[in-house]
């Protein structure tokens, strides 16, 4: 079935036992598919890679992915579609808002692109690179600190406005986010929780600053499946390298340790043996696929 439908093994099973996308019979050899199934699994196949979410797809009837489908060709077919993509990375008029200070401009323009951009090219070619582009200027003062300020808000502002919208009660997956104590930084890991919420997956926000023993404690009461640890702090201090340790060591054996940021790298020797690292949100989001994520498009 995964030859015939291109859907990787893992993923399938996935999407069967998480899902119900479709419900094979078995018999004493193992699973048994009918035509239907290979019909409706390739039908899901492509609508998840045109940016929609598993857990929302399950539900539909044959004909609604049919339907889903066509619409997806013609979309490509129409020769609007890549200028529009192209033009909503201009962030001059953002740049501009920014440097006077008007704020109502910022979040316009920030919310432009937010609604225009799937989430994953929002988060990559879009909002990171401002705040990275930001950070830069305030440090070699081009910008002030107020500047860095203002951009931080927004964009919080808007990924948490995401994240709420993306919001499910009705899910089988669930990924616990937080940063250990001492990291303030919350942007790349409240990106990667919208992100994660935008598949269709469950997400529980702590936010930043947390010591270990509270997210440890936090992961069953959350039904957590997942931590995902933001770390910015490229310091290599005994107090962080505790930490870590901590919640390598304190983490229940059945919840897998992601992490991310520019502090991860530096704690490979900690982390690598019991969890992995993102280098970007693309990798993270394959990841995000494999627990039976989809990909989606802006709201």
């Amino acid at each position: 079935m995964s030859r015939l439908t291109g859907i990787g093994i893992d993923t399938l099973r996935a999407w069967e036992r998480r899902h119900g996308a479709v419900t094979p019979s078995r018999d004493d050899r193992g699973r048994m598919y009918t035509d239907a199934d290979v019909a409706r699994l390739r039908l899901l196949r492509g609508a998840v890679e045109q940016g929609h979410s598993i857990g929302r797809l399950a539900g539909l009837t044959d004909k609604d992915l049919h339907r889903l489908a066509a619409t997806a060709s013609a979309v490509a077919a129409s020769p609007t579609v890549d200028p529009l993509r192209r033009t909503s990375l201009d962030t001059a008029v953002l740049s501009a808002a920014l440097q006077r200070f008007d704020a109502a401009a910022v979040d316009q323009e920030i919310g432009r692109m937010a609604a225009v951009l799937r989430p994953l090219d929002l988060l990559q070619d879009a909002l990171m690179p401002a705040i990275t582009q930001v950070g830069d200027d305030w440090h070699r003062g081009r910008r002030g600190i107020a500047h860095e300020h203002l951009m931080s808000s927004t964009i919080r502002s808007i990924l948490g406005s995401f994240l709420r919208l993306y919001a499910r009660s009705d899910v089988t997956v669930r990924l616990l986010f937080a940063t250990p104590s001492g990291d303030r930084h919350e942007i790349g890991t409240l990106g990667a929780a919208m992100l994660a919420a935008s598949t269709g997956l469950g997400v529980t926000y702590l936010g930043p600053d947390l010591p270990a023993r509270e997210i440890v404690e936090s992961v069953k009461p959350a039904g957590a499946h997942v931590l995902v640890l933001g770390l910015t702090t490229a310091s290599a201090s005994k107090a962080r390298e505790q930490e870590l340790r901590t919640i390598v060591h304190d983490l229940p054996k059945d919840v897998e340790l992601w992490t991310g940021g520019p502090g991860a790298g530096r704690h490979a020797s900690i982390i690598t043996p019991r969890g992995l690292i993102f280098g970007d949100y693309t990798a993270y989001q394959k990841e995000l696929v494999r627990l039976g994520g989809g990909i989606t498009r802006q709201p």
